[in-house]
C-alpha cells in the first residue's frame, strides 16, 4: 500500500481504494482524526479539574463511612444505604480513575 493510497479492509470488496491525492497517510489521519496530543493549555486544567473532583470524592466518601460507622445514632436503614452508596462511589473513583 502506498502512501497515497487507503484500503477499506473491513468492506466486503476489499480491492476499494480511496485516493488521498497528495497528502500522506500521516496527513490524512491528522487531518481526519486530529492531532495526536493535545496542547498543555488543554491538558492541565482538566487535569487539575479531575485531581479535584477525585481528591475531593475520596474525602468526602471516607467521611461519610467513619461518621456512619463510628455513631450508633446513625445505624439507620437509611444510613446503611447512604453507607453502601459512599463505598460503591469510593470503589468507582478507586478503580475508573
Amino acid at each position: 500500500m502506498g502512501n497515497s493510497e487507503l484500503f477499506l479492509l473491513n468492506s466486503s470488496n476489499n480491492n476499494t481504494r480511496y485516493d488521498l491525492g497528495n497528502e500522506s497517510l500521516e496527513e490524512y489521519l491528522a487531518r481526519t482524526l486530529g492531532p495526536k496530543r493535545m496542547p498543555l493549555v488543554v491538558v492541565l486544567p482538566i487535569t487539575v479539574i479531575y485531581v479535584t473532583i477525585f481528591v475531593s470524592g475520596i474525602i468526602g466518601n471516607v467521611a461519610v463511612c467513619v461518621v456512619i460507622t463510628r455513631n450508633k445514632l446513625m445505624w439507620t436503614a437509611t444510613n446503611y444505604y447512604l453507607f453502601s452508596l459512599a463505598v460503591s462511589d469510593l470503589t468507582l473513583l478507586i478503580l475508573g480513575e
